[in-house]
Parts: structure tokens; C-alpha cells; sequence
């Protein structure tokens, strides 16, 4: 960083970061590359491991729970390898199986993920592929 310019020993990537999302509407953050979408998105889902987090995160005005937050969205990082053979419900239902409690039963897991897509997508796209 002191070689680019940078004083300090630390980079604050985002600052005073402000956004709304209509519930039940498919979002998709856009940005050029650097302006800190990957962060933000890590920050949000509880994934970012390095670096420091400071400040409030509020959800609707609230302080977010990550337990309540991790049930009402998902995201798809940059990073996740996605096969064109397999359909939209074979690949989550994938993801969801790997990032479960292993607690929850498969059928658990198929009705939950049927309820998703009634809500997403009215069932439409289950079978297409990705």
C-alpha cells in the first residue's frame, strides 16, 4: 500500500455504504472492478475472514442477525463454478447440501428449496438449465 501512496497500515474499502432491496425481487450488484462489491457482499453474508469490520449493519432499521439474515438471502459468489449440465434446482440443491447443518434432512431440504423457487420463479425454471 505505502508503495502506491497509501499511508497507514490499513485501506477502508467502504464507507458510509447505503442500499435498499425489494423483497421477493432477484438484485444484482454491479459495479467496475475494485469499487468493493465482492466486500460488501462478504460483509453482508458473514464471509469476509481478514481485515477489520467496523460500524453498524442494519437490516429494515435494524441490527442485522446473521442466523435471520442468512434465511431471507442468498448470493452467489464470484468464485462459484457452476455446471451447464445440471438445472437451476440440481445446482442449488448442490450448494444447499454442502452448506447446511447436515441436521437437516434431505427432505427437509426439497421442500424448503421448492418453496424458494414458487416464491423466485413460480416453479417455471426448475428444469433449465444453468
Amino acid at each position: 500500500m505505502k508503495s502506491q501512496g497509501i499511508s497507514g497500515t490499513r485501506l477502508q474499502l467502504l464507507h458510509d455504504v447505503t442500499g435498499a432491496f425489494r423483497p421477493g425481487v432477484l438484485t444484482a450488484l454491479v459495479g467496475v472492478s475494485g469499487a468493493g462489491k465482492t466486500t460488501l457482499m462478504d460483509v453482508l453474508a458473514g464471509r469476509k475472514t481478514g481485515g477489520y469490520i467496523e460500524g453498524m449493519i442494519n437490516i429494515s432499521g435494524y441490527p442485522k442477525r446473521q442466523d435471520t439474515f442468512a434465511r431471507v438471502s442468498g448470493y452467489c459468489e464470484q468464485n462459484d463454478i457452476h455446471s451447464p449440465h445440471v438445472t437451476i434446482y440440481e445446482s442449488l440443491h448442490y450448494s444447499a447440501r454442502l452448506r447446511l447443518d447436515p441436521a437437516i434432512k434431505f427432505d427437509t431440504q426439497k421442500v424448503f428449496l421448492f418453496a424458494l423457487f414458487a416464491l423466485l420463479f413460480n416453479g417455471e425454471l426448475l428444469g433449465c438449465l444453468i
